[in-house]
């Protein structure tokens, strides 16, 4: 037997002897108080079987229409034993304002003050292990347990109190504004209950800072793995989902990524137990630096630029012209070009320089293994970060749909349209 189940067991006999001992004492005391206060108790029967079935239920294992399994369960039965507490409470406030007075027998106070103790202590145990466990079902039931301890507090004081009522007659509603009190704060436990366990079942993320970064610490125990770009710890009852991102070197190879993100899998689930499913989506690395262009990087320059302005459809007359349109222009502006450099090797090429306020992108230049991992987005949008109070322009191709509609996106506008290419612009209301 699991210690959840070994606990609710405990919880369900102690109700069902405080249940029964509290009614019996009632009726002998002539006390309606304790009777209802039994009644109450019964509640917590109720509740504990609740608790039994879902926790059983939210156990079972994951099959072709749960493939997460059925721990979400456990958010519904807690929801269950909420609305029961928010009923509850709406009851002793409906009882302490149309119950008849009476002055209960002593006898029903010492009774009173047993039940206090071992309730208490019932409902602290429960906590106790519903927190250790994290287990939700268990925490609903122990708070659900500690409202009955505040009625029989209720039922002590307002006996003592009204033994006195006869000397000071006002004391024989004592127990009535203490059953008041305390059923506007079962409500409070029974909304707060509520709220927890609804945003729990809407997919509620683990924010434990301290747990977040030991996931975190774990999956950078791989050189391979550079950096973690995303990750979410989703809440499954009384297990985790982990969805995270993480970016690798975009030249390794599939088999190479797939052995690295299998064995951060198996180091998580050593590391807790809790962990059940893991899904590690791997980015390419982004990251990059610049250095400014030297004499030496000319060359590679002018490969980088004639690769995207010349194409098969050209003439060999026109690709003569723009071939030394390329070299000269290079030559001249080679000081406002910088090599885009990534893990220290140079992959492309941006030339930009500011002219009376306004800055000029003329050339963003990615090698095309390293064309789809994110690197030239992630230099345009620093760069327009950098300069976001003077206006851009940059030059794209016509026939390059594809950069026309991405440029759009991130805000540029359409202004001059030639031939063979259109010139945008950024930043334009700020000018």
């Amino acid at each position: 037997m699991s210690v959840v189940s070994k606990t609710m067991f405990i919880s369900f006999f102690t109700n069902l002897f405080l249940s029964i001992f509290k009614v019996i004492a009632g009726v002998i005391g002539e006390c309606g108080a304790l009777i209802a206060d039994g009644i109450h108790s019964f509640s917590d029967l109720s509740t504990d079987l609740v608790a039994m079935i879902g926790h059983k239920l939210s156990r079972k294992p994951a099959d072709e229409s749960h493939p997460y399994g059925h721990g979400k369960i456990e958010y519904m039965t807690s929801i269950m034993i909420s609305v029961v507490i928010l009923i509850l409470g709406i009851t002793v406030i409906i009882h302490a304002v149309t119950k008849e007075i009476q002055i209960p027998s002593i006898l029903v106070a010492v009774v009173s003050f047993f039940t206090i103790f071992i309730k208490y202590f019932l409902s602290s145990y429960i906590i106790r292990v519903g927190k250790k466990e994290k287990n939700s079902i268990l925490l609903a039931s122990g708070y659900e347990s500690r409202t009955d301890v505040f009625s029989s507090v209720v039922v002590f004081v307002s006996i003592l109190f009204m033994q006195m009522a006869k000397k000071i007659p006002i004391f024989q509603y004592a127990d009535v504004v203490a059953m008041l009190l305390v059923g506007l704060l079962i409500l409070k436990i029974g909304f707060e209950l509520l709220k927890e366990n609804v945003s729990s079942i809407l997919d509620e993320q683990e924010r434990d800072e301290t747990y977040l970064n030991q996931i975190k610490e774990i999956l950078l125990e791989s050189p391979e793995i550079r950096r973690v770009d995303n990750l979410k710890v989703l809440k499954f009852g009384t297990y985790y989902k982990i969805d995270v991102e993480v970016s690798m070197d975009p030249n390794m190879s599939l088999l190479k990524s797939h052995r690295h993100t299998h064995e951060a899998e198996n180091r998580l689930r050593v590391f807790d137990d809790r962990i059940w499913y893991i899904h590690i989506h791997v980015n390419p690395d982004e990251s990059y630096s610049l250095r400014r262009a030297s004499k030496k990087d000319l060359e590679k320059i002018e490969e980088y630029r004639l690769k995207s302005v010349l194409d098969d459809s050209l003439s060999e007359e026109e690709k003569e012209r723009k071939e030394n349109f390329v070299r000269k222009e290079t030559q001249k502006h080679l000081e406002d070009y910088q090599m885009i450099l990534h893990d220290k090797d140079v992959i492309g090429t941006i030339g930009y320089y500011m002219v009376e306020n306004k800055l000029y992108i003329e050339e963003i230049y990615i090698e095309e293994r390293f064309r789809y991992c994110g690197i030239g987005t992630r230099i345009l949008k620093d760069i327009m970060k950098q300069h976001s109070n003077v206006l851009i322009y940059l030059w794209v191709r016509n026939e390059n749909k594809f950069a026309i509609s991405f440029y759009k996106k991130l805000g540029f506008k359409e202004e001059v349209v030639e031939e063979s290419r259109i010139k945008m612009c950024l930043n334009e209301e700020n000018a």
